[in-house]
């Protein structure tokens, strides 16, 4: 009778092992498949681009080019929420560099400016400019960097341009669209 016990006992215990196991292996697999169509639809969207011509490099950043109120361009910028009561994203001092060279925005014709740090609509400049910023050894506490912003809405116009991999000469080709009006409203 104890002999029959214990089969039986082993027998539950291997029949509940096997059932869970094939869950896990359901599970699994249909995570599997949603990869495999995710990395599917990623290739059919970047053969899309490559067929319209567009840049096969879709991680490319956006172009942005602005006017300002005030002359900012040798303030840190960083980017707040759309109520402008709170900073959501702003850059570590190592951040600003690209190599060894500050990346400050470049100046265009008539007052435009070609973003090079990454800013976006809800951008607010700091009171630190790249350089005092870029000595700091780490960032400042976000109750600084509230207190030491120069302006929530210092933007006079923005405008997304395309991506960075789609020119091949991006200050002469911006400056071109800008005289011959491209931005109008």
């Amino acid at each position: 009778m104890i002999k029959y016990k214990l089969v039986v006992s082993v027998l539950i215990l291997c029949l509940l092992l096997g059932v869970s196991a094939c869950g896990t292996s359901k599970k699994q697999s249909k995570k599997e498949n949603v990869k495999t169509e995710e990395i599917s639809m990623n290739q059919q969207d970047t053969r899309k681009d490559l067929i319209m011509g567009g840049s096969p490099a879709s991680t490319s950043p956006v172009v942005y080019i602005y006017k300002m109120k005030a002359d900012y361009s040798n303030l840190v910028p960083v980017i707040m929420d759309g109520g402008r009561s709170r900073i959501v994203s702003y850059p570590h001092p190592k951040d600003l560099f690209r190599g060894k060279e500050l990346c400050l925005p470049t100046p265009l014709v008539q007052g435009y400016w070609l973003d090079n740090r990454g800013i976006g609509p809800n951008v607010a400049f700091l009171t630190y400019t790249y350089e005092e910023y870029s000595k700091l050894p780490v960032a400042p506490s976000m109750e600084d960097l509230l207190a030491n912003i120069a302006d929530k809405y210092p933007l006079l116009e923005i405008h997304a341009c395309g991506r960075r991999a789609d020119y091949k000469d991006i200050v002469s080709e911006l400056n071109e669209k800008i005289s011959e009006g491209f931005l109008q409203k």
